[in-house]
């Protein structure tokens, strides 16, 4: 297979003091490279010595190890490799298709809808650095939540990325690799070293609700999240629970007016109110189920 892809090349190939001249490598052997740095293809066995390492609902952050990878590159290069001038070329094309690649040209970019990638590039700085694999980290996530919710957004931060608000959108770092490789197990990798990560429901529209329901002793209790209506930075941050059962009737009608008297002075109470009485705009406020977010963070 190596030979067909760059047999047009190996064709025009020159012998000059017993070295092959270097050549262009094909961008598609060049892709095929990048995916086995980034563990495509390696079999989940590989990763993990046995299923007790990665036990049902856990996350495990892991480094990837540059000399191990090279390795398995190195092997696959291999090949149909019978003579040194076999390992002479093998050693140039394995250097060509492993040279540092831009993120706008990784894989996983390269296979993102136009617009869709336009908002990446935008969004994740990469300083115009080419990536290098030198530091590539990640996590493995083991949860019912891979399997059952779709379109997770996962973002993972270093240190110094990290958001320092609830408001705050940090540094996410650039994805190389998200993917689903077993039931209920999923696969990131990132260029730079994850030390938190956050994952959110999809945003799909804004929509009135409650935030949280539980079913004890057979009641069902149902409750939205308060949040500060203050006009400065702790607007929207969680300052408690508010239970809306005592507004509703038994067909599910809810007494608007009540609940918002009721639910202003909870926030007067709190200081998170921001005026004297509230207004409809901030009942809404109030009153909208916001997509829920875990964070993670990885141990020293």
């Amino acid at each position: 297979m190596k030979r067909r892809i760059v047999a047009e090349q190996a064709a025009q190939r020159q012998l000059k003091e017993r070295r092959y001249v270097p050549i262009d490598v094909p961008d598609n052997l060049k892709e095929y490279a990048d995916e086995l740095r980034l563990l495509k293809g390696v079999p989940l066995t590989y990763l993990l010595t046995e299923a007790s390492d990665l036990p049902e609902e856990s996350i495990r952050f892991f480094h990837l190890d540059i000399n191990w990878t090279d390795a398995l590159l190195d092997g696959a290069f291999s090949i149909g490799r019978v003579c040194a001038r076999d390992a002479l070329w093998d050693k140039i094309t394995l250097k060509r298709a492993g040279e540092n690649r831009y993120y706008a040209d990784m894989p996983r970019v390269r296979r993102m809808h136009v617009n869709h990638r336009e908002h990446v590039l935008k969004e994740i700085s990469t300083d115009g650095a080419p990536e290098d694999y030198r530091l590539v980290s990640g996590f493995l996530l083991r949860s019912r939540l891979v399997g059952e919710k779709k379109g997770l957004h996962i973002y993972a931060y270093d240190r110094a990325g990290v958001p320092k608000s609830h408001m705050d959108n940090g540094a996410p770092l650039p994805v190389l690799r998200m993917e689903t490789i077993a039931d209920n197990v999923l696969l990131a990798m990132f260029h730079g070293e994850v030390y938190q990560i956050m994952i959110e429901e999809p945003k799909t529209g804004l929509r009135f609700g409650v935030s949280s329901v539980d079913v004890s002793a057979g009641r069902i209790t149902r409750s939205i999240d308060l949040r500060s209506a203050q006009e400065n930075a702790e607007l929207g941050k969680r300052v408690g629970s508010f239970c809306i059962d005592g507004f509703t009737d038994n067909n599910g009608r809810l007494h608007a007016g009540q609940l918002a008297d009721a639910v202003g002075r909870e926030l007067r109470a709190k200081g998170a109110l921001g005026t004297e009485q509230i207004t409809p705009a901030r009942f809404a406020f109030e009153m909208i189920a916001a997509a829920h977010r875990a964070k993670l963070t990885a141990k020293d």
